[in-house]
Parts: C-alpha cells; sequence; structure tokens
C-alpha cells in the first residue's frame, strides 16, 4: 500500500506543534506555548509547507490530535484542520492525543532500543487536573504493523492504580504526570516522561493507513470527556452519523 503524505497538527497539552511527512521526510515545528496555540499554529503550518516546498493541495490527508486533554487546545487543533480540509479538499483523521504519545515513546525510544520486539504494551496518563487522570492503553504488534487500543477514560489516580494494575506485567507507561502523580509511574517496569506531537500524530496516521486501519472523517470533532464540559465520545458519534445523514 502507498503510504499517504500528511499534514498534522498536536494542541491538547502546553505543547504546540506541527508535522508534514512527505515522501518520507518529516518537517516539524514544536514548541511549548501555554495558552497561545492559536497565535502560532497557522504561522507552523505555513513555515513547513515552505520548508517542504509544497502546497496544501500536494498532501493526501490532515490528521489531528482530537484530545482528550486542555478544553482549548483541543477544539483549536480540530478547528484549524476542518479549515484547512475545506480550503484544500482534504480529508482529515482523528487520532487520540494518548495514542500520540504512546507512538512518540515506541518510534523515538522502544522500538530503536530493542530490534527483538514483535509486541510492545503500553498504558499512557495525562492529567487532566482536578484531581482526575486520562487514561488509555493498547498495543502495537512490531510484526503485522497492527495497532489496537481502548477507549480512552477519565478516572481519578485511585481508578488508574487499579486499571493499571490489571495490565501485563511487561506494559511500558508513559505521559506527563510523573511530577503530580509519581505513584503511579512506579507502578510500571518502565515509565516514559512524554506529551503528545504532531509528529507522532503523523506517524501513527501513516502506520494505521498502512495497516487498513483509517477511516477519514467527515467532520473534525475534538474528544471531550468531562460531561460538565462538552461532548462525550458517545455524543460525538451521535454528531458525525447525524452529519453524515
Amino acid at each position: 500500500m502507498q503510504t499517504l503524505s500528511v499534514l498534522a497538527v498536536e494542541t491538547s497539552t502546553a505543547a504546540c506543534s506541527v508535522a508534514l511527512i512527505y515522501n518520507q521526510k518529516n518537517y516539524q515545528r514544536d514548541e511549548i506555548l501555554p495558552q497561545k496555540h492559536a497565535q502560532r499554529l497557522l504561522a507552523m503550518v505555513d513555515e513547513v509547507l515552505t520548508e517542504a516546498g509544497l502546497l496544501g493541495s500536494d498532501i493526501d490527508a490532515l490528521a489531528y490530535g482530537e484530545g482528550p486533554g486542555a478544553f482549548t487546545g483541543v477544539r483549536i487543533a480540530a478547528g484549524v484542520v476542518q479549515g484547512l480540509a475545506l480550503g484544500w479538499d482534504k480529508p482529515v483523521f482523528g487520532i487520540s492525543s494518548l495514542e500520540a504519545m504512546a507512538e512518540r515513546v515506541l518510534s523515538e525510544t522502544v522500538l530503536r532500543e530493542s530490534q527483538s520486539l514483535t509486541e510492545i504494551s503500553w498504558c499512557a496518563l495525562m492529567d487532566a487536573r482536578m484531581k482526575e487522570v486520562y487514561i488509555q492503553s493498547g498495543s502495537f504488534n512490531v510484526k503485522h504493523n497492527t495497532w489496537q487500543a481502548s477507549e480512552p477514560c477519565l478516572v481519578s489516580p485511585e481508578e488508574a492504580k487499579v486499571r493499571i494494575n490489571a495490565l501485563a506485567k511487561n506494559c511500558i507507561g508513559l505521559g506527563d504526570v510523573e511530577r503530580e502523580y509519581p505513584e503511579l509511574t512506579k507502578s510500571f517496569s518502565q515509565w516514559f516522561d512524554t506529551l503528545p506531537s504532531a509528529s507522532a500524530v503523523a506517524k501513527l496516521f501513516q502506520r494505521m493507513s498502512s495497516g487498513g486501519q483509517i477511516e477519514y472523517q467527515t467532520l473534525a470533532l475534538p474528544v471531550y470527556l468531562r460531561n460538565d464540559v462538552a461532548d462525550t465520545i458517545a455524543e460525538r458519534a451521535q454528531k458525525r452519523l447525524k452529519k453524515e445523514t
């Protein structure tokens, strides 16, 4: 299967990033910009396109970190991608920001350090503030290039501990909770401190598309897990269904 070119954005945390993978080359911009994503994101898009010598119409698809994460951040990513998709007439695909953290650790560290691994189990944790944690787990089959993940959840640190203890002993942990919840990171034999990035979103999009695991969206929608803030995953799915019909 042909490798698709993709432009990706990720703004679910304090990190703001854009990545373009075209002809197996990765062009990226990564900055820590708390509450300033909207001021830089489109400029970063222009920068990677200019560096690659491309127009938006030259790429195959757009991908974005759909959350969970900071309320404003995930809305910015979805809104920008939707606008670009309409302007360039390109399909869009949302990727969990927790899965993006897992892909980042796997591609930048784990897979580079060990060439003998056949399957990797992972668990991603993100500080959700308000004494809660976003959690998602999954696995990557190296031999068959297949990616699997559970649904992301919003839980208390105590519930996160219970879920972590139920995972396989060789499951690696990753995320940004080490400072706030060090007891959770100690539950893993290996812990990697990380944030999601657009480059990881783009790489995971390509990994999933090459494995036939992509179904494009008709509308870019952020994922929220707090009922009192915005849409739940179920509500999001209903909106998509109404849009398609």
